[in-house]
């Protein structure tokens, strides 16, 4: 009797670049990236997560800088340089951009693969002074990868668990997360162990919604901003793969993450189902409400 083989688990290697952009410096942090690309794609990756605004630096003295370091997601120098080396390593990568359409600005991470830029995402949630820099956006993106469904967030998202639930209910496999974390309006940076706040943010972003969540941030101290570092990758039944990354050193996190582990997280029982044994037509109204506060 011949038993029948037992089907591969879908696989994907993704790679989190944890580095320190400088603001401003736009020909050096395109170099900076492109060095991390390379380095991931030499070690196997076919997904890459660079950090938030890793084009431009974050910390902006005036719009008129902001304006300055914004780019066209189509023709700027950093989304052509990126897709050259996407169609040369045979790579995918997910990179935070100052976005420049029209006379509009938008926190964003571009999608970029062989085949050019595949989307763009624009935050959600401005967090802070980025509210002076940048509208908001207004849509959701997942993106069809050959190996996986790839949704995209950025920092301050997290935060809003309706964002990965979204995202988990258009079927990604995984969330990219560029993100700078800073240190500002923090009591406390990281516990004992090294894990800084968005850490367990997006540990619980994956355990509820049993989605991998990979977060790339920066380091180093820029116009008085300090970022935390604590890069890292989470499995889908939200324990981590890969990290947290140090505090203040650059580092590349890999991991070969299985897809179909996602599906074995939401099934937290033979009973139970993550996405299944949700109640919208309880909360569902109740979270479409706005809230203002004083």
């Amino acid at each position: 009797m011949t038993s029948e083989p037992t089907p591969a688990s879908r696989q994907l290697r993704i790679a989190v670049a944890q580095y320190e952009p400088t603001v401003g410096a736009l020909e050096r942090n395109r170099a900076r990236a492109l060095t991390w690309v390379q380095a991931a794609a030499e070690r196997g990756a076919q997904l890459v997560v660079l950090p938030e605004l890793a084009a431009s630096g974050y910390v902006f003295s005036g719009d008129e800088e902001a304006a300055s370091l914004a780019e066209d997601p189509d023709t700027g120098a950093t989304v052509t340089a990126l897709t050259d080396a996407c169609r040369r390593l045979g790579i995918h990568v997910v990179t935070g951009l100052a976005e420049r359409v029209g006379d509009c600005r938008y926190n964003s991470a571009v999608v970029l693969g062989p085949e050019g830029r595949l989307a763009t995402y624009r935050k959600l949630h401005l967090f802070y002074d980025e509210k002076s820099w940048f509208r908001p956006g207004s849509e959701l993106v997942v993106v069809s990868l050959p190996q996986a469904r790839v949704g995209v967030a950025i920092c301050y998202d997290l935060w809003f668990p309706e964002v990965i639930r979204s995202l988990a209910l258009q079927g990604a496999d995984l969330i990219a997360v560029p993100t700078n974390w800073v240190g500002s309006f923090r009591s406390r940076l990281h516990d004992e162990r090294g894990y800084c706040q968005g850490d367990f943010m997006a540990m619980a972003a994956a355990a509820a919604n049993g989605t991998a969540v990979a977060c790339a941030d920066r380091i180093g101290v820029e116009r008085d901003v300090t970022f935390l570092g604590a890069s890292i990758i989470v499995g889908p039944d939200g324990w981590p793969l890969a990290g947290p990354a140090s505090a203040d050193r650059e580092e590349l996190l890999i991991v070969d993450l299985d897809l179909d582990a996602a599906e074995r997280a939401r099934r937290r029982t033979p009973r139970n189902h993550l996405l299944a044994d949700r109640r919208p037509e309880i909360y569902g109204d109740l979270t479409a409400q706005p809230v203002t506060f004083a």
